[in-house]
């Protein structure tokens, strides 16, 4: 049985609403909501190397209203930031090497992210001192992170956050190709990696997860899986995560959206695709999904019931020209047939999982997930 709710704002063009019942909870309709319900936003990885503000006109005009006003807005820093008065020395020298200044993380805080994984597979492109550097400009400006440390133990420990009396932790791991020297190890920072056959590296991410499990009353858990593994190997470890204690798995990597699944009580986002996305790279190197996305608006309640919004997203893949590579790569809300056709593809990625998204631009309808 669906219900009508109402939406805040003019900028829901084509929303995906979808709340889910999972047992023992229960759905909290919009007009009950309690003073505790926090909002979450899940956004696809941040590959960003510019500050917009300096080429842009009002960048992501669309986009920043979603954001500003939620409590916790995460997404995956894609670069290695090297500080101001560093000299770091890039570790690969192809188009695909993504370091840059700490300018980025400034942008990203004043669109309101908060929360962000910094494990993935251009961790490791100013090497060493980039890992070091990147956890400090991150957290000098007050940004959450998980998923790399000065130590194997920090690489593993769960990011922190209270809102409004409830606490949400994120634990981070990579799954791809880097460098063996980009492992954290008990005496060298790096990256939190998890690879197929490696059963420590398991068994020691789940023991952070049943951590941040007994700490907190929502876990987070991100993979960057790309490149390394199969799609069942990654479904069975999202599956663990949630069995161990998480409520969502989220993930990034191959930069393309892929399916939905509900399990176990639990939420599995098994690719959100991208967010900003300043690669290099000429125009139609990458399909049109590449440049295809979705905001996933989550709102959580005390009492454990969670209700998801999917916001279609089109990153502009830019135009030849003057700063051709500073201005493209940025995400605007998808509107018509192009937010629809989005929706859809979500939609069908996900019927493989059981999984049906309800797809709707005039009445905003919830229920259950069949």
């Amino acid at each position: 049985m669906f219900q009508r709710i109402g939406l805040r704002g003019p900028l829901f063009f084509f929303v995906v609403l979808v709340s889910l019942v999972f047992s023992g909870l229960q759905i909290v309709d919009s007009s009950e909501a309690s003073e505790e319900t926090i909002e979450l936003v899940l956004l696809g990885q941040s590959l960003i190397e510019h500050d917009p503000r300096q080429y842009l006109e009002n960048p992501l005009e669309t986009v920043v209203p979603l954001l500003i006003d939620a409590d916790i807005v995460m997404s995956n820093l894609e670069v290695s930031v090297c500080a101001t008065e560093l000299k770091c020395e890039p570790t690969r020298n192809d188009i695909f090497f993504h370091g840059t200044k700490p300018e980025v993380l400034d942008y990203l805080k004043s669109i309101n992210i908060n929360l962000l994984s910094l494990s993935n597979n251009h961790s490791w492109d100013y090497g060493l001192q980039g890992i070091i550097s990147t956890i400090d400009e991150t957290r000098k400006r007050g940004i959450k992170h998980a998923g790399t440390g000065k130590t194997l133990a920090d690489a593993l420990e769960p990011a922190y956050l209270e809102i409004q009396g409830q606490k949400v932790a994120l634990v981070a791991m990579a799954s791809c190709k880097l460098s063996p020297d980009a492992a954290a190890s008990t005496e060298q920072p790096g990256v939190n990696i998890l690879l197929p056959e490696d059963d420590e590296a398991w068994q020691r991410n789940l023991t952070s997860i049943r951590e941040a499990r007994s700490k907190t009353d929502w876990v987070i858990v991100y993979q960057h899986f790309q490149s390394i593994g199969t799609k069942q190997w990654q479904q069975s470890w999202a599956r663990a995560a949630i069995d161990n204690g998480a409520d969502i798995y989220v993930s990034h990597g191959e930069p393309a959206l892929s399916g939905v699944e509900q399990y176990n009580g639990g939420l599995i986002f098994y690719g959100l695709g991208n967010f900003i996305f300043h690669t290099r790279t000429n125009i139609g190197n990458y399909t049109s999904e590449v440049w295809e996305s979705v905001l996933v608006n989550i709102s959580l309640d005390s009492s454990n019931a969670k209700k998801v919004r999917f916001i279609p997203l089109v990153i502009d893949e830019g135009e030849n020209g003057p700063n051709f590579l500073q201005k493209r790569g940025y995400p605007k809300v998808a509107q018509g047939p192009q937010g629809k056709a989005i929706l859809n593809n979500l939609s069908k990625l996900s019927l493989p999982f059981g999984t049906d998204i309800r797809i709707t631009g005039e009445q905003f309808l919830y229920g259950d997930l069949n």
